[in-house]
C-alpha cells in the first residue's frame, strides 16, 4: 500500500443490517473536508460526539456525528462517523453523499480501516487478529479469546521472550567480533543456556496451556435426542435455567432445532458448548412432521455429544442406539416415579434432580473429546502455534550447539548458536507482526467484513 493510496478517503457502513441505527464511517486526509461539505453550516470539526445533520439527496437528515482527528483515531487518520437510521436506502444515500463530497473518495474494502490502523502502528498484528476473531465469534468463549488478542496479552508474553533473546544475542554477536581476544567473554555459556532454557519453558507453557482458536470455533454440540414427548424441551429449559423452548404435553410440539450456549465444568475451569433441542423421533406424519424429522437428522449428524432421553414411565423398549463414547442415557421426569435403566442418569426438570450431575457428566465427556477451558491463557491461532513451534525448534538447536563446554567459559560454536537464535527471534517476530510477509497480512485481512 503506497502512502497516497493509504490516505485517500474511504467510506463504509460499519454496522451489520438489522438494527435500528447504522454507523457510516469515513477515514482519510479529507474526512473533515467531507464533513464540512455535507454539513455546511455545522461547527468546525473537533474531537467529540454531537448532534448534527447530513445533506443527502432526499434533504437534511438528522444524525449523530463523531469526530476523531488523527493520529489519535482508530486508523491514525482523521475519521468521521455518522449514526443514522438503519434503513438500507438511507445508509446508501449517506455513503453516496460522503463519497460525492470529495473527489477520489471510494468505498472501503474488507478490513481496510483496521489495515490502516495496523499500518499506522495503532494496532499490532495480534490485535488485528483479535478484531477479526471478535467479528467471527459465535460464543462467549470465542469472544473471551478474541478479547485476549485485542488486549495484546499474547504479544506481551512473546515480546518479553524476544527482548531477553535479543539482549543475549547482541552480546553473543559482540563476542564473535572479538574472537581474536581470548580474555573477552561477552556472554558466558551458563548465562546463555539459562536464557535459552527459560525461553523454551515459557513457550512450551504457552503452547500447552492455550485453547486454540480453531477449537473454540468448533464448539461441541450437545443434542437432546429421543422420541417425541420424551421431556427433552423441559430438560432443555431446566439446564439453561430459563424458558427457551415451548413445553407442551402435545406430541410433536418441537418442530425446529433450538441451539443455545451452555456452560459445563471441565478440568481447569469451564467450557462453553451448544445445547440443542431437536424434534422428537416420529414416523410418518404430514409435511411439517417430515420437515422436522429432516432437521432432527441434521442435528443428530452434527452432534458431538448425544443425550438419549426417555421418560421414566415409558417402559416401551425403543430401539437402542449403538453405544458410543459420546452418548449419555438420560431418564427424564423422575418425579413421576419409576426406575431408571442401567447406565441412565436420572433427572427431573420440575424438581431440578440430577441436573448438576448431568452437567458434570457432559463436561467430563467434552474434556475427553478434546474440549477445554479457555481460562486466562492467551489463545493461539494456527499461525501463532506454528510460529511458536518453529521458535522452539530454533531454540533447541541453539541449546544443542551450546551444550559442550563449561558454564563459566565462552559459548562454543558461537556462529551456529547465533544463527539459531536469529531464527527463533524472527519466528516470534511473526507472532507480534514485527516480521510479517505480505501474504500473511493478506490472509489475515481477507477474513474481515466491510466497515471494519
Amino acid at each position: 500500500m503506497t502512502d497516497a493510496a493509504g490516505r485517500e478517503l474511504i467510506v463504509a457502513a460499519a454496522t451489520s443490517p438489522g438494527g435500528s441505527m447504522a454507523l457510516v464511517r469515513a477515514s482519510g486526509d479529507a474526512a473533515f473536508t467531507a464533513l464540512r461539505s455535507v454539513e455546511p453550516d455545522g461547527p468546525m470539526p473537533a474531537r467529540g460526539v454531537r448532534s448534527g445533520w447530513i445533506r443527502i439527496r432526499a434533504g437534511r437528515l438528522p444524525c449523530v456525528v463523531a469526530c476523531m482527528p488523527g493520529p489519535g483515531s482508530y486508523t491514525g487518520q482523521d475519521t468521521v462517523e455518522w449514526v443514522v437510521p438503519a434503513n438500507p436506502h438511507v445508509v446508501r444515500l449517506v455513503m453516496r453523499a460522503v463519497r460525492d463530497a470529495v473527489p477520489g473518495a471510494r468505498d472501503a474494502g474488507p478490513g481496510e480501516f483496521t489495515m490502516r490502523a495496523f499500518m499506522a502502528g495503532r494496532l499490532s498484528l495480534e490485535q488485528v487478529e483479535g478484531v477479526a476473531a471478535t467479528i467471527a465469534a459465535c460464543t462467549d468463549a470465542e469472544l473471551q479469546a478474541a478479547a485476549m488478542l485485542r488486549e495484546g496479552r499474547l504479544g506481551a508474553l512473546v515480546g518479553q521472550v524476544m527482548e531477553e533473546l535479543i539482549g543475549v544475542l547482541a552480546m553473543l554477536e559482540a563476542g564473535i567480533d572479538f574472537t581474536d581476544q581470548e580474555d573477552v567473554i561477552a556472554v558466558r555459556a551458563g548465562e546463555l543456556r539459562h536464557v535459552l532454557h527459560a525461553a523454551c519453558d515459557t513457550l512450551r507453557s504457552l503452547v500447552q496451556g492455550n485453547v486454540p482458536l480453531e477449537r473454540l470455533a468448533s464448539t461441541p454440540w450437545v443434542v437432546l435426542a429421543g422420541k417425541a414427548n420424551a421431556g427433552k424441551s423441559a430438560l432443555f429449559n431446566a439446564l439453561l435455567g430459563r424458558a427457551r423452548a415451548v413445553v407442551s404435553p402435545v406430541r410433536g410440539t418441537t418442530r425446529d432445532v433450538l441451539v443455545e450456549p451452555w456452560t459445563v465444568p471441565v478440568p481447569g475451569g469451564a467450557c462453553e458448548v451448544l445445547l440443542v433441542d431437536a424434534p422428537g423421533a416420529m414416523e410418518g406424519g404430514e409435511e411439517l412432521d417430515r420437515l422436522a424429522q429432516s432437521l432432527r437428522a441434521r442435528a443428530m449428524a452434527r452432534a458431538t455429544i448425544t443425550l438419549h432421553c426417555r421418560r421414566i414411565d415409558d417402559t416401551a423398549l425403543a430401539p437402542t442406539p449403538t453405544p458410543s463414547p459420546s452418548d449419555i442415557g438420560v431418564c427424564t421426569q423422575a418425579d413421576r416415579g419409576g426406575a431408571p435403566r442401567s447406565g441412565e442418569m436420572c433427572t427431573s426438570a420440575l424438581r431440578g434432580t440430577g441436573l448438576e450431575a448431568l452437567r458434570a457428566a457432559v463436561g467430563d465427556m467434552a474434556a475427553r473429546l478434546g474440549a477445554g477451558a479457555a481460562g486466562e491463557a492467551p489463545a493461539l491461532a494456527e499461525r501463532h502455534h506454528a510460529l511458536v513451534a518453529q521458535a522452539l525448534d530454533h531454540l533447541q538447536a541453539a541449546l544443542d550447539a551450546a551444550a559442550p563446554g563449561p558454564d563459566d567459559g565462552a559459548v562454543p560454536a558461537q556462529e551456529l548458536v547465533a544463527a539459531a537464535m536469529h531464527g527463533a527471534v524472527e519466528a516470534l517476530g511473526g507472532v507480534c507482526g514485527q516480521v510479517a510477509p505480505d501474504d500473511i497480512l493478506d490472509r489475515i485481512f481477507s477474513r474481515f467484513c466491510i466497515g471494519k
